[in-house]
């Protein structure tokens, strides 16, 4: 399922792009989110070039964490950035998720 984690990876494009257009007044949360941008898209790419449940998992993990994140890191101000966090973060986890549990159907051959 590559193209999930080509989606992912956009993501993790956008919590970059979003760290320095949408955070750029409270300097913890831009950091926490180019942070996870970085990881996200470096480990999506990754689950693209070669599928691996585990590289998934780390994905969904991180996926889990933007979600927490704004309970953990003072978000006072960055009301936009809340937001931004809990949306891609549901979405990299989900799509992490499925990514990590599809197996592929096996290739029959012919005899």
């Amino acid at each position: 399922m590559k193209g999930l984690s080509w989606i992912n990876f956009i993501l993790g494009l956008w919590l970059i792009v979003a760290g320095f257009a949408i955070s750029m007044a409270v300097r913890p949360v831009m950091a926490e989110e180019i942070i996870l941008g970085i990881i996200i898209a470096c480990l999506s790419a990754i689950a693209a070039a070669r599928p691996q449940p585990a590289v998934s998992w780390i994905v969904a993990l991180a996926g889990l964490w933007t979600l927490i994140a704004p309970a953990v890191i003072n978000y006072a101000g960055a009301s936009a950035s809340r937001a931004n966090d809990m949306v891609v973060g549901i979405i990299v986890l989900i799509l992490g998720v499925i990514n990590a549990v599809h197996r592929p159907a096996p290739v029959r051959t012919s005899a």
